[in-house]
């Protein structure tokens, strides 16, 4: 029978206790606390069982949105590491720039090597949906481990978006400042390409556009955190589902 139904039958016998004429009030006392011990016992069962529901079902989502987060950030670790890689050219390129401009003759080999630096953009694609999804339900509280959520929230509201601003403020910078500087002072031959690489290096607004453009090291400590993080994060999750 199930809870409502018993509580119901016992709530019944209750009143009708209470109203039975041909009882004392002893008799209607003993029998009703009876009924009430029945009740509370009955009830406590089924929050009892409510809860260990909601608590395994809860379980079992945790561990489900745990296994897709690790997926998630396997990806975005291998991207980061990819972008914090090509941000390291960049600075070797800016250095070598940056030497041309001083007076360093300009090598064909290196220019091949740097050039695409002048024209980069870098748009980190992290795979936030899922995180978003449980943030937006409202059960982040499903993660039990409290170290562990910290962590999750702290990499995706507050690591990702300086990664995120970091890699916007590069590439509006190339596409705003170095972009226009070259347009500006290119001279081009018959096929469209750039003849005078090592004028343009030279030229003082482009070697200060240079120089300031040298803040993408604070973009590598960006990626450096979020690879650490990222890295934390996993060995905690592997650890939680064991």
């Amino acid at each position: 029978m199930a809870e409502d139904e018993i509580i119901k039958k016992h709530t019944q016998s209750v009143y009708n206790t209470w109203i039975d004429p041909n009882k004392k009030w002893f008799h209607k006392l003993k029998d009703i606390l009876q009924e009430i011990i029945i009740i509370v016992f009955a009830v406590s069962v089924s929050i009892w069982f409510h809860n260990w529901s909601e608590s395994h079902k809860d379980q079992q989502q945790e561990k489900a949105f745990l296994s897709g987060l690790k997926t998630d950030l396997q990806a975005d670790l291998q991207e980061m590491k990819g972008d914090s890689g090509a941000y390291q050219i960049v600075l070797k390129g800016i250095s070598y720039f940056r030497s041309v401009g001083a007076g360093e003759v300009l090598n064909t080999d290196s220019l091949k090597n740097y050039y695409w630096i002048l024209f980069a953009s870098v748009h980190k694609q992290s795979r936030t949906s899922r995180f978003e999804a449980l943030k937006g339900s409202g059960k982040l509280d499903i993660i039990e481990n409290k170290e562990l959520l910290g962590n999750i929230i702290s990499l995706y509201q507050e690591i990702y978006s300086n990664i995120s601003l970091g890699n916007k403020t590069f590439s509006d910078y190339i596409e705003n400042r170095i972009g226009p500087l070259i347009d500006t002072h290119a001279k081009l031959d018959t096929a469209n390409n750039i003849v005078n690489w090592q004028d343009i290096l030279r030229n003082s607004e482009f070697r200060m556009g240079i120089f300031r453009a040298n803040t993408v090291a604070q973009n590598i400590q960006a990626y450096s955190l979020g690879i650490n993080k990222c890295g934390e994060i996993i060995k905690q999750i592997d650890k939680e589902l064991e």
